[in-house]
C-alpha cells in the first residue's frame, strides 16, 4: 500500500556564518542555498520556489 501524500508544513533551515554547510533542494537540484524550507513531517528539503509548489 501507497502512504498517504504528506500535508508539508515548512520551516526555514539557516546554515550558520562562515559555515561550509550548503544545502541541495531535493525537488529541483538547484544548488547552494545557505537556507531552505525542511518540512516539519517528512524532512523533505526545497529551495522557496518549489516549497511553494509542493
Amino acid at each position: 500500500s501507497v502512504p498517504p501524500p504528506c500535508a508539508h508544513k515548512f520551516k526555514l533551515l539557516v546554515s550558520e556564518m562562515g559555515s561550509a554547510v550548503v544545502y541541495i533542494c531535493e525537488m529541483c537540484g538547484s544548488l547552494p542555498h545557505w537556507y531552505i524550507w525542511e518540512c516539519k513531517n517528512c524532512k523533505l528539503k526545497t529551495c522557496r520556489p518549489c516549497a511553494y509548489k509542493a
